[in-house]
């Protein structure tokens, strides 16, 4: 009887631990979805800007520059150890950025779009950032060589 439970207990052991890191990404997994996130929401801002055709050129720069840094914030959060601090930066930057460009615009004619854009890119990047990961395994002895 003692030799089942031990044999139960460690099914269920196993299981929990299945469960237990659902959602656990490898290191190189966490890399991939990274550089697809910033691919991906990189071709979204050019999309944006291109649709911007009625701004002129002196605003069209200073958007240009000021979204350059947005994108800066975000990306410096897959870089950093100190992930907490630029997290707060970023959070500081895209209520600036949204207060600049939307609240109380210094450009008109800026689309809503953008922004938007750039807080789900920021949103996805810190669900990524927040979650936990595991190292990536040793490769298997068949495939070395």
């Amino acid at each position: 009887m003692a030799k089942q439970s031990k044999g139960l207990i460690a099914r269920a052991t196993k299981l929990w631990n299945g469960f237990a890191s659902f959602g656990r990404q490898q290191e190189q997994e966490y890399r991939a979805s990274v550089n697809a996130l910033n691919l991906f929401f990189g071709a979204i801002v050019g999309v944006n800007f291109a649709n911007m055709v009625e701004l002129p050129a002196e605003d069209y720069a200073i958007l240009l520059f000021v979204t350059a840094l947005m994108i800066s914030f975000i990306l410096v959060i897959s870089s950093t150890s100190r992930k907490v601090w630029s997290a707060v930066q970023l959070a500081a930057a895209l209520t600036g950025y949204y207060l600049l460009f939307v609240g109380d615009p210094i450009i008109e004619g800026v689309d809503r779009k953008l922004v938007i854009t750039l807080a789900v890119w920021a949103g996805s990047t810190l669900l990524f950032e927040f979650t936990p990961r595991d190292p990536d395994p040793e490769p298997d002895s068949a495939t070395k060589g």
